[in-house]
């Protein structure tokens, strides 16, 4: 009669605790994954690369920690040493904001301006965390199974609560947290639940260490593919580029570009300069505030009609364009007659990235990087319009380009990036390229810090003796001048920490605003307190110190009481 081999003696009444630890680092691995994207996208940007190295480094991660897990789990396994384990991660989590800066300014030094650089980021932010809470798996599984017989029962039991756990992390991050939480305090949050968890197999030290951390962190701070889309006329080009679906369409005597199933871009070949879509009419609204301006930069490409529509119309003008997408480029060389012109430049590049290393001021930015369907974050807060005001001539003007109504339930995300514009540029007015202020349109936002005032009559004025006569039809009807009073009080003001913008984004599909407790934190402009954040950083570190010390002679009282 064959012998079956005792695996271990953890009490079968206690697998309640082991599916508690096991479905708390399940969620925290995901969560933490998508918050460590806020914290890095607004540097490297929104990229292929960014989101590989994320899934990357935690695949990663978490591959060798079930390797090294497995054989620390045959090594005299207790509940307590997981659970130790697992507290030593809620730590580190929770100290993530406070190296979180200064990890990134490494990274950028140490390989700066290559595809590799978010990678280094993401590896030494998130490596840690991913392999320790790997040990997690093959470690309760082994103090799970009393007997080889039930293995395979415990094993699949304990993974697909492991799997329910990274479920419900990735959506209650997405949909719950990062559009009503500030980051930083998504990711104290983290690590406090990782910590609460390991709570339940330890004694009284870690608890009292977990008291201090939470007193600690209440301390007021501030931080830091299949096509199934439809289009109008002939499809004549498809591809998928770094960021999106990108169709090129034939509709009459115009063609149009599509990215992920929103038009950008439209042109007549037969008069490739001419402007086809009404809304980039506006964009001369700039010329018409600083009539001198020499130097133009255009944040998003498409067909590049804009840019090409400045050039030929102003002759002593320049032209810079950022277009984030090399395949947007490609195709507007290919199909929207884009030809090398010695007065503009073209840098394929993240725009918040490239305005922040890149020293050269403009008299007019046109920001046309927004769509219905997606608004790159990190273009539309406080920390970037303080990045372009720094871009900026004094006489400088910003003209920007948004999708909603101005008044409405589709107006959420209109009203909060004036309201964050207004912090930076005291001077903006409005500009709706239709006439009912509830209806769905292009708004342009036109802010500057010239404290002269402009109205409608003077602007007719400057429209009529502009190059961009056009201007007149427009200006000349009154509802094309917003004059109204904006209410900002029921929206975000919008920061790096705090951004709800895919929930504003999306007036199409009636996304509504949700978020509802945020009033007066959003009412008052954050500043980052280096010296709080200082103070708070060495106190865990003490913290970390005298928790190891703790545990490792734990471990080592453990092993002698064994051997």
């Amino acid at each position: 009669m064959t012998k079956v081999q005792s695996v271990s003696r953890f009490s079968q009444d206690g697998l309640w605790k082991l599916r508690i630890l096991t479905f708390t680092s399940g969620a925290i691995v995901m969560a933490l994954e998508i918050a460590t994207s806020r914290i890095l996208t607004p540097v490297f940007g929104s990229t292929i690369y960014t989101w590989g190295s994320l899934i990357g480094v935690i695949l990663s991660g978490l591959s060798l920690g079930y390797f090294l897990g497995g054989k620390f789990a045959d090594s005299h396994p207790s509940f307590e040493k997981i659970c130790g384990i697992v507290f030593s991660v809620g730590i580190f989590i929770v100290g993530i904001p406070f190296f979180a800066t200064s990890v990134v300014d490494f990274s950028t030094f140490a390989l700066p301006a290559t595809q590799y650089t978010p990678l280094l980021a993401t590896f030494l932010l998130l490596i840690i965390p991913s392999v320790l809470l790997g040990f997690v798996s093959p470690y309760v599984v082994k103090l799970g199974t009393s007997s080889l017989q039930k293995i395979g029962n415990v094993s699949g039991n304990l993974y697909s609560v492991a799997t329910m756990g990274s479920i419900l992390g990735t959506f209650l991050t997405v949909f719950v947290l990062i559009p009503n939480i500030a980051v930083n305090q998504i990711i104290f949050g983290l690590g406090i639940m990782l910590i609460g968890s390991s709570l339940i197999g330890l004694k009284k030290p870690p608890k009292a260490i977990a008291v201090i951390i939470v007193i600690v962190l209440i301390v007021p701070w501030y931080s830091f593919p299949t096509n199934t889309i439809t289009h109008n006329g002939v499809l004549i080009y498809e591809t998928e580029t770094l960021f999106s679906h990108l169709d090129i369409t034939r509709f009459g005597s115009n063609i149009s570009m599509y990215l992920d199933g929103m038009r950008h871009s439209s042109m007549n070949p037969d008069k490739p300069l001419d402007l086809v879509i009404d809304y980039t009419e506006y964009f001369h609204l700039g010329m018409l505030f600083n009539p001198s301006a020499s130097n133009v930069l255009f944040v998003g490409g498409g067909g590049f009609t804009g840019p090409k529509n400045f050039l030929a119309l102003y002759p002593d003008t320049k032209v810079d364009v950022i277009e984030i997408d090399p395949g947007v480029v490609e195709a507007a060389r290919t199909y929207f007659d884009l030809q090398d012109d010695p007065r503009m430049n073209i840098f394929v590049d993240d725009a918040r990235k490239h305005l922040a290393t890149f020293d050269k001021k403009y008299d007019v930015v046109v920001l046309d990087a927004y769509s219905a369907n997606y608004v790159p974050y990190h273009l539309m807060t406080d920390e970037f319009f303080e990045i372009l005001e720094k871009r900026l001539e004094p006489e400088g003007v910003v003209v920007s380009n948004i999708i909603g109504s101005i008044e409405g339930h589709n107006s959420e995300l209109v009203r909060a990036v004036y309201k964050t514009m207004k912090e930076t540029f005291p001077v903006s007015y409005i500009f709706p390229t239709e006439n009912l202020p509830t209806n769905v349109q292009n708004i342009m936002i036109v802010s500057s810090n010239n404290p002269y005032e402009f109205d409608r009559i003077t602007l007719l004025e400057l429209a009529r003796n502009s190059p961009a006569d056009y201007l007149v039809d427009e200006l000349s009807k009154q509802d094309h001048f917003y004059e109204g009073s904006i209410k900002t009080s029921d929206v975000p003001f919008l920061t790096d920490q705090l951004n709800p913008s895919e929930v504003l984004t999306n007036p199409i599909t009636n996304r509504s605003y949700m978020q509802e407790s945020q009033d007066q934190q959003i009412e008052k402009k954050e500043h980052r307190n280096d010296s709080i954040n200082f103070g708070i950083g060495i106190v865990l570190l003490v913290i970390a110190f005298v928790w190891l010390f703790y545990f490792n002679k734990k471990i080592l009282n453990h092993r002698a009481i064994i051997e």
